[in-house]
């Protein structure tokens, strides 16, 4: 028989992990009988761990139809707090474990922003399939903005084009910038060749910061327009200049569906239409990495 509580007598937990553990292991396997073999315990075991559970809640959780144990709908409300709790201390535990093997807590990724952020999903989930404990953290930066967080230590690897002062590398790719504008655009309608002087009279959207951050500087662009638009993503850019507000170089792997669909089509400049920028990885400090940083960073190189 349940025996109901006053609320006051909650002062503490008086349930535990276990018997929430057996009680999801009951309504996953369908029966007392099929949990005690999954957990490898008697089936009076699971049986009192459930009715311990119940009593200390003061609610029924499960009730037997047949041969099937079935939630009641309190059962069915305190399920997935059940299962969330149980998971929560497995993630601990996990966490835990790797700490003590010498894993790291965390490792910090900095990108710059013009690295597709497609290429990177195969290799962030064959990193968390070794690493599943690892908090990972990522940040898609313009270049001032990465060698900033280098001079600061603020992450471990870093993808950039620009190294810092004495810096050494590992090429992973190449990024090819194209100068585009919509079809409409008076310079993509030009029928000779557009000339330096022809893009000064026109309005360009660039992807950088408008400010110096900390001691880096943008690399200094010897194409100038009267009036520079500035935004620190590249799908900002792209979608700016799909609008219509200016020209722009941007990395050509961004934009093939709108090229394809002639939402954008290339300038016919008469130099400089096309740039390329080298993609490094940058290690922090990679003598002192963990096992989970020198693995993302081979991941990184291999793909």
């Amino acid at each position: 028989m349940i025996q109901f509580l006053d609320e006051y007598t909650y002062m503490n937990p008086k349930t535990t992990l276990d018997h929430w553990n057996v009680f999801k292991t009951v309504i996953e396997q369908g029966s007392f009988h099929k949990a005690a073999d999954h957990l490898g315990r008697s089936q009076s075991t699971v049986s009192y761990a459930v009715n311990k559970l119940q009593e200390q809640l003061g609610a029924t959780l499960i009730e037997i139809r047949g041969r099937k144990a079935v939630l009641t709908p309190i059962g069915e409300l305190l399920l997935e707090d059940g299962k969330a709790m149980v998971e929560g201390m497995l993630q601990i535990e996990g966490r835990a474990r790797a700490l003590a093997k010498g894993h790291e807590i965390r490792v910090r990724l900095c990108i710059e922003n013009c690295v597709p952020q497609r290429r990177l999903f195969g290799i962030l989930q064959r990193f968390k399939k070794h690493y599943p404990n690892t908090l990972l953290d990522i940040e898609f930066l313009t270049p001032p903005a990465l060698l900033a967080r280098f001079d600061e230590r603020q992450a471990d690897l870093y993808l950039m084009s620009q190294l810092p002062p004495g810096g050494f590398g590992d090429e992973l790719c190449q990024i090819t910038l194209i100068c585009v504008a919509t079809p409409s655009h008076p310079l993509a309608q030009q029928a000779r060749p557009i000339s330096r002087k022809d893009l000064a009279l026109s309005q360009v959207i660039k992807c950088e910061s408008g400010i110096k951050e900390g001691k880096a500087e943008s690399v200094p662009d010897s194409f100038t327009s009267a009036v520079i638009w500035r935004f620190n993503r590249y799908d900002t850019v792209i979608e700016a200049i799909t609008e219509g507000l200016g020209y722009g170089w941007v990395p050509e792997c961004m934009i093939q569906h709108e090229l394809d669909k002639g939402a954008l089509v290339r300038l016919n400049l008469a130099e400089g239409a096309q740039r390329s920028l080298q993609i490094q990885l940058v290690h922090q400090n990679r003598h002192g990495a963990g096992p989970a940083t020198l693995y993302l960073a081979q991941l990184l190189k291999a793909a």
